[in-house]
């Protein structure tokens, strides 16, 4: 009952809806400086959450993924994308809109801890958490604060590029849309008194957003959509599609557009990754953006498509308690306060990402390389890593040893970064060949970079990993056994499938911090 409560806070929270500062009965179009709109191709990125080569193979050899197929045969087929790490959606949207490792953009994953305030920041992995962690400071940190103040301001997003360069550019229920707009959260008085939060909530955006009931552009408004209830008022793919549909209907189409498709990823960790019966459904919400034009042909005339995941999802082993790694135990006779406790009332903070856990060492005397002596005792548990000043250490369970990574360096990898190495390669499955000074990945693709990149964006914590088939367990964390699940740093979780229709334009630098940069070329273009 408690969850049903909780989660009807939320929805009214999401009914109250939104206001965007754009000036009384202006469109689009009217709003741009520079008026470019139906110049050249515009850009759409859909973001289909836990897309990946299985499940989009199988199921077109069912024959039941037209458009995306459409798309495929005339377009550029990539399977080898690598998310950043933690792969957690929200750490990756934000290196997707910023071109940025977690390093630069500070946004760590779903769930970190900040030693500043003495909390959690949890960006909505479950109602329980919700509950325990404050249902005021969740929302705050959710529809405001992560676009307003935890993306750091030294970098800068895809949307406010765009509006330097006088385009026009808008995002659809993504969770990260940082831009110049303005935008207006309206909360009735009572939600205000119940949760404590203050008369004006305004976040910042691209010139057109939308999220869910929240945030409704004008060309929407009033329009009868999938928002009720029993569709989580609007964060589905239902949604998503039939505001951009309604978008080019009414000639509001943004330059650029990044929209988001949600629900394979919920029916991926129940269901598996690869889940054909599901995934089909998403084809029919492409469709539906497609038929907005007169044809199929005329949309690729007017756009380029980018159709992409966000990350991949590993098989958990069928039996929760098997599945389950639960860390508390491991990590007695160390103590981790509860959720509803400050969190330094314990010696280890756990900020769990499922796949994946940043722990943080608050008792004094403790060493990270005694918390590993801890969680060595399961072999079910993966990478445990942390940083010695500029040096990774890394280390894997029932593997010999240790590795020391340093950057810079005689050996490259394939993006150009160079590495030196002391210690055990096998621990990072890298091969290197001495012959011409290279890396070739393995299983745990960029790790390094990934893992550099996670330690430095925040304050000092160590990274554990699970091994295929587990996931990491602690208070108020999902186990999804016999289903999907993400975070970690293996293959199964960080490759993901992009497909880009519409150009020639080849993506030579399959990494997800490559896309702004590329994205911002397909645009300039079509100029």
């Amino acid at each position: 009952m408690r969850i049903i409560v909780m989660y009807t806070l939320i929805a009214c929270m999401l009914v109250a809806g939104c206001q965007q500062e754009r000036p009384e009965g202006a469109t689009l179009a009217q709003s741009s400086e520079a008026g470019t709109l139906g110049k050249g191709k515009n850009v759409i990125v859909v973001v289909i959450d836990s897309m990946t080569k299985p499940v989009i193979e199988e199921t077109m050899e069912r024959g039941s993924l037209p458009a995306l197929s459409f798309l495929a045969e005339r377009g550029q087929v990539y399977h080898d994308l690598v998310a950043p790490f933690p792969s957690m959606s929200v750490s990756i949207e934000s290196t997707l809109v910023t071109g940025a490792s977690p390093k630069e953009h500070n946004v760590p994953g779903l769930v970190w801890y900040d030693p500043n305030g003495d909390v959690i920041v949890d960006y909505g992995s479950t109602i329980s958490k919700y509950w325990k962690l404050g249902m005021n400071d969740t929302l705050m940190n959710t529809l405001t604060h992560l676009n307003t103040s935890h993306i750091s301001p030294k970098v800068s997003t895809i949307y406010e590029d765009l509006k330097q360069k006088g385009r026009t550019s808008g995002s659809i229920n993504l969770l990260v849309y940082r831009g110049d707009q303005t935008h207006r959260v309206t909360v009735p008085s009572y939600m205000k008194s119940l949760l404590h939060l203050p008369d004006k909530i305004e976040t910042k955006g691209p010139d057109l957003l939308a999220f869910g009931q929240a945030v409704k552009p004008k060309a929407v408004q009033g329009a009868k959509l999938d928002e009720s209830f029993y569709q989580k008022f609007g964060l589905n793919d239902s949604y998503s599609a039939e505001v951009t549909a309604k978008l080019i209907q009414e000639n509001e189409q943004p330059d650029f557009l990044m929209v988001f498709f949600p629900n394979y990823d919920k029916d991926a960790h129940y269901h598996g990754p690869v889940s054909p019966e599901y995934f089909a459904k998403t084809d029919g919400y492409l469709q539906e953006i497609l038929n907005a034009y007169d044809s199929w042909d005329e949309a690729l005339r007017e756009n380029i498509f980018v159709i992409m995941g966000d990350h991949g999802q590993d098989l958990l082993t069928d039996k929760k308690e098997k599945a389950a790694i639960e860390l508390e135990p491991l990590l007695d006779p160390y103590s981790v306060a509860p959720l509803m406790d400050e969190p330094s009332s314990g010696d280890i903070v756990i900020a769990n990402n499922h796949r994946s856990a940043y722990l943080y060492a608050i008792e004094p005397s403790l060493d990270f390389i005694d918390i590993a002596d801890q969680l060595h005792q399961d072999n079910r548990i993966d990478h445990l890593a942390w940083l010695d000043g500029n040096e990774l250490i890394l280390y894997q369970v029932g593997t010999e040893g240790y590795l020391r990574v340093q950057e810079g360096g005689s050996l490259y990898d394939k993006y150009g970064q160079s590495w030196s190495f002391q210690g055990n390669e096998q621990i990072a499955d890298i091969k290197v060949n001495e012959l011409d000074g290279t890396i070739a990945y393995g299983d745990y693709p960029d790790i390094f970079h990934q893992l550099y990149g996670a330690l430095n964006s925040h304050s000092e914590s160590m990274v554990v990993t699970a091994k295929p088939g587990y996931t990491l367990k602690s208070e108020g964390a999902p186990v999804h056994n016999e289903g999907g699940e993400h975070g970690g740093l293996h293959k199964n979780d960080t490759i993901t499938s992009i497909i880009v229709s519409g150009t020639e334009k080849e993506l030579d630098e399959r990494r997800m911090e490559a896309l702004k940069e590329y994205f911002l070329e397909l645009l300039d273009d079509e100029k």
